[in-house]
């Protein structure tokens, strides 16, 4: 009898890949990543929209040492962006719905500042810091399709966030409390609203 595909297994979700398959897959390939940066928007009297604050998530971060494939969490915990990997079969605007959900709690809704394009497309290096990279991910090389969002809802931290915390635009943390070098990621898609003007 032939076996059942992963998607048919029973008491799993529909996209549950097993551990081994999906660490081959994490080495072999880059992930697409569908990522968020929340913002507090704010009016200037030339009737400029720019960023107030950005919001960050606390959560755990994986280091460069542990498991092979990089998978082992440390203990430290820094801040960064929401997101996740993208699965089979959804569009971006329902990838970033849940993503907001499965981190800021089921009542967060999203609105990106520019629905049709990413505010930002990050490279993670999955070897380290390296010039070429944006950011790092010791267990994958990652494309980051980066969208700033504003929110709305109550938002309850879950998932593997520990915490989220607003932070003025001009005090944000310091890049060695980020994890994944996610302040480079932060900072250009901050860039590129300043210079595109984008506004919901």
């Amino acid at each position: 009898m032939p076996s059942k595909p992963i998607d048919d297994a029973p008491d799993r979700p529909r996209h549950w890949i097993p551990d081994d398959l999906w660490r081959t897959i994490q080495r072999s390939i880059p992930i697409v990543c569908v990522d968020a940066v929340p913002v507090r928007l704010t009016t200037k009297p030339d009737g400029r929209t720019t960023v107030a604050s950005v919001g960050l998530i606390r959560r755990a971060v994986p280091e460069f040492f542990g498991e092979p494939d990089g998978s082992s969490l440390t203990g430290r915990s820094g801040w960064g962006i929401v997101g996740g990997r993208m699965r089979h079969g959804a569009t971006f605007a329902e990838e970033l719905a849940r993503q907001i959900r499965e981190t800021l709690g089921p009542e967060a809704v999203a609105t990106p500042i520019d629905a049709t394009n990413p505010t930002y497309a990050a490279q993670y290096s999955p070897h380290g810091p390296d010039s070429r990279f944006d950011a790092t991910d010791p267990r994958q090389h990652a494309i980051g399709l980066t969208w700033i969002v504003t929110l709305v809802g109550p938002l309850s931290p879950q998932g593997e966030a520990t915490g989220f915390d607003w932070f003025p635009v001009d005090a944000l943390p310091p890049p060695h409390a980020f994890g994944f070098g996610q302040h480079n990621v932060v900072r250009a898609c901050l860039e590129r609203h300043r210079t595109t003007g984008h506004a919901p």
